[in-house]
């Protein structure tokens, strides 16, 4: 079963893992308003373009705006063997030092 971990704890992944990939699920209009830093923009409503082309190799963060998005992407993922943590609730109580705003 997948992680899920609170929006505060992100920071410590960011500063600790070199092999995190952070994937934004939300719009490309809200991820130019504001995202996590080095967070990769690929929109939960083009999955289907995008599932299949990620390395398993990789250890993937995914967040949304609420958490439910990125909680139905790790629960597809998770079984086809990658390495993937859901961020709860999403990006909007995100306070840390890594947030970028458009």
């Amino acid at each position: 079963m997948f992680r899920t971990i609170p929006i505060w704890e992100v920071d410590y992944y960011i500063d600790n893992y070199s092999d995190v990939m952070l994937i934004d699920l939300r719009s490309p209009a809200s991820y130019r308003k504001s995202h996590i830093k080095g967070a990769v923009n690929l929109p939960y409503e083009e999955m289907d373009s995008w599932i299949n082309s990620l390395p398993k190799d990789k250890f993937y963060i995914f967040y949304c705006s609420r958490g439910g998005q990125s909680m139905l992407v790790c629960r597809n993922l998770e079984p086809q063997g990658y390495n993937v943590v859901n961020i709860a609730n999403g990006i909007s109580y995100y306070r840390g030092k890594y947030m970028v705003r458009g």
